[in-house]
């Protein structure tokens, strides 16, 4: 995918608020902002996600991230929903995929 973050604004305190500013490898930067919901370090992270310029198929989704210790570091388990369409599914799972992968590569 080889997207980045451009801009980054983040209150990681459970009611605060993060913006970022994504660049696809072609095209126009986007937006992506919303409202942490829970904060609980080291266990779980949620947030909302929404689109400042939004497809209209997306809509505002939830995001949850929890850590487990694992045999070889942390598991990490990704959720997020709803979503209006498979393709827009699709499309958030290949995002994280490819941003996971590269926080893989930073950490070895």
């Amino acid at each position: 995918m080889g997207f980045s973050a451009v801009a980054l604004g983040v209150d990681a305190v459970e009611g605060g608020n993060y913006r970022l500013a994504m660049e696809p490898p072609e095209g126009d930067v986007f937006h992506i902002r919303g409202t942490f919901r829970t904060v609980e370090a080291p266990r779980c992270l949620a947030f909302t996600f929404v689109y400042e310029e939004p497809d209209p198929d997306d809509q505002e989704t939830l995001v949850t991230a929890t850590f487990e210790p694992a045999e070889q570091g942390t598991r990490v388990v990704l959720e997020q929903s709803p979503f209006k369409t498979a393709a827009r599914c699709a499309l958030h799972r290949d995002g994280w995929t490819d941003s996971l992968e590269r926080l893989e590569q930073a950490l070895t």
